[in-house]
């Protein structure tokens, strides 16, 4: 059935909606969608409401009602992907941000985040990367893949390509701390000591806290580093 945004039902429906109503805009929405049960918009409402009511097993299976009738429903898997993400069931969360990632253009940029993260967090650093890089492809606006894919860079001593990365982060982040500690990692790697030292120095300047800086300015230096 087409949606009608002049049904008096709907509009109540999504003035508790979007007031955050929640319990009232269950019970609306719950009704809309008995009386159009294949209806994805109204699914993937439900599944918002509920997962702002904390009731995520609800949320997860109202999702997937979604993506049944509507394989292609990006946002669907996107919205599912976290709720699995939140419960710690990282497969299946990698499964529906993947499911989003796959559908190229019609994807959530930051499903391709949420990839990265898990895998990285899985320790399966390839894969990790590969969604990383594709977040990065799609949200220029956010560094936060330098981040990560600089850590693996440098894992890996792909130093050159972690110092490009880097050195985007920084000009962006110029008062983020740990991005001149892996700079200076990235520069010692390639035995550019001097900019090494540099980024060392910056790093501690601005958290004085960093003993692994101080470690290493002083190997660097070879003088103890206060």
């Amino acid at each position: 059935m087409e949606l009608n945004h002049a049904d008096p039902q709907y509009q109540k429906a999504m003035s508790h909606y979007l007031a955050g109503e929640w319990a009232a805009a269950e019970t609306a929405f719950g009704e809309l969608r008995s009386a159009d049960p294949d209806n994805t918009f109204f699914l993937l409402i439900l599944g918002n409401i509920r997962y702002s009511l904390g009731k995520l097993e609800d949320a997860i299976a109202t999702y997937r009602e979604a993506t049944a009738i509507n394989p292609k429903f990006g946002i669907a898997f996107y919205k599912l992907g976290v709720c699995l993400y939140r419960m710690g069931r990282l497969d299946e969360a990698l499964d529906a941000f993947s499911a989003v990632v796959a559908m190229g253009s019609e994807s959530h940029a930051m499903a391709g985040y949420f990839v990265g993260l898990i895998q990285f967090f899985l320790g399966k650093d390839e894969a990790a990367a590969a969604g990383f890089a594709a977040f990065r492809k799609t949200s220029r606006e956010s560094l936060i893949a330098n981040f990560y894919l600089a850590q693996l860079k440098i894992k890996h001593k792909a130093y050159g390509e972690a110092l490009d990365l880097l050195t985007e982060l920084a000009e962006a982040t110029p008062d983020f701390a740990e991005v001149y500690y892996m700079l200076g990692v990235a520069h010692y790697g390639l035995h550019n000591n001097l900019e090494a030292i540099k980024s060392l120095q910056r790093a501690v300047e601005l958290n004085p806290e960093d003993e692994r800086a101080r470690t290493k300015l002083t190997l660097l230096t070879d003088v103890q580093w206060p």
